[in-house]
């Protein structure tokens, strides 16, 4: 089987439902290695050879966040910015993520409906996505899923639902499962 590696881009999983939720299910997949970056890099100093090396040894890489106004939370910028780098991820001699797959796995506080002209978010959300996919395909890394679950704001005074969201949670992760399968055959 295929190496499937997952940059885990939540800020802080001990205050996350959803994430943290799916990271739980997926913890007795023994073909997926988690990278939690809010654990290994509390203060945001990223170890750019390890992170390399992780990419490196990875057949699909899966990029797990929750959608922070509609991009990435910064952990996962800052990990883009200073891990995809010159002659690495991109330039003259940076094609050593060419090829690899990637699965995006976000989770959207906000509904589907919100993402279109008029509506809260003003955009669709592929439209906000194009800049966060920027460094993915750069690197010549081949996008072949997504997996966007909306809804998935488990707090009360924000108009949250968590029981809605564990069940969210669930469906999420079996899709995700779901890609990896097909993405290794």
């Amino acid at each position: 089987m295929s190496k499937t590696l997952l940059i885990s881009g939540h800020p802080n999983l001990q205050a996350s439902v959803a994430n943290q939720a799916i990271l739980a299910l997926l913890a007795d997949e023994p073909h997926i290695i988690v990278r939690k970056l809010d654990q290994l890099y509390p203060d945001y100093r990223i170890d750019i050879a390890a992170e390399q090396q992780a990419l490196l040894a990875a057949d699909t890489v899966i990029f797990q966040f929750p959608l922070y106004w509609s991009t990435y939370p910064a952990i996962l910028k800052i990990w883009f910015d200073e891990v995809f780098t010159y002659n690495f991820a991109f330039g003259p001699a940076g094609d050593k993520l060419k090829n690899k797959k990637v699965i995006l796995s976000i989770t959207c506080g906000a509904t589907a409906q919100s993402y279109h002209p008029g509506e809260f978010n003003f955009l669709p959300l592929s439209q906000y996505l194009q800049a966060a996919v920027h460094p993915i395909k750069a690197a010549q890394m081949t996008i072949v899923d997504e997996v966007i679950t909306f809804e998935m704001n488990s707090t009360e005074s924000e108009g949250g639902n968590a029981d809605q969201v564990m069940q969210l949670v669930r469906t999420h992760t079996e899709q995700l499962l779901q890609a990896i399968t097909k993405t290794n055959q």
